[in-house]
């Protein structure tokens, strides 16, 4: 008797082993065919759509400030982010974040608010390191350790002098230069 509920065991164990099989092998398959969604960069790109209805959107009358855009930006830049907020309980803001050639971060925004309100609210320790002059155009230059993001900044008041433009990043001060350059209203 001792026997018969032995084999029974095994045979219980051996059918559940293989129930386990048979249910794992397909979620295995199935994982291992689907295709992946990951791209070489870990940051996903803004389509020139959806930045051409933005712009046209921030563009539209409801930024106080004459909307800036970069034209002619070399390759390997890569559109990562745009954003507006109209003036309100906020000040009026225009963002577009990219991906640099050399893999480093780098933001352009205008903004309502002065330089020192942008420092408080990007939490930057920043600080004045000169100035330069990049496309004919006289910037402030700012550097400081955090955040990461906002290591090197440039600075200026608008031309029509109702925003502040940044400049910044975590990259060369060279590729912040490139994209300063390359505003255009």
């Amino acid at each position: 008797m001792a026997k018969k509920g032995s084999s029974r065991l095994r045979t219980t164990v051996r059918d559940m082993v293989l129930s386990m099989v048979l249910i794992v092998l397909p979620i295995l398959a199935v994982f291992w065919l689907m295709p992946s969604n990951h791209a070489a960069s870990p940051v996903a790109a803004v389509s020139d759509g959806d930045y051409q209805a933005m712009l046209a959107s921030a563009r539209g009358g409801s930024l106080p400030f004459t909307v800036l855009g970069p034209t002619g930006l070399p390759s390997g830049w890569e559109l990562t982010s745009d954003n507006f907020q109209p003036p309100g309980e906020t000040a009026a803001l225009w963002h577009l974040g990219y991906q640099t050639p050399s893999g480093k971060y780098a933001v352009y925004e205008q903004s309502t608010e002065t330089f020192g309100q942008f420092l408080v609210a990007a939490s930057s320790n920043a600080a004045k390191s000169g100035s330069v002059q990049v496309a004919g155009a006289d910037w402030t230059e700012y550097t400081g350790t955090e955040p990461a993001a906002y290591r090197t900044l440039l600075a200026r008041k608008s031309a029509d002098g109702r925003s502040i433009e940044v400049v910044a990043g975590s990259g060369p001060l060279s590729e912040l230069e490139t994209l300063a350059a390359s505003l255009r209203g």
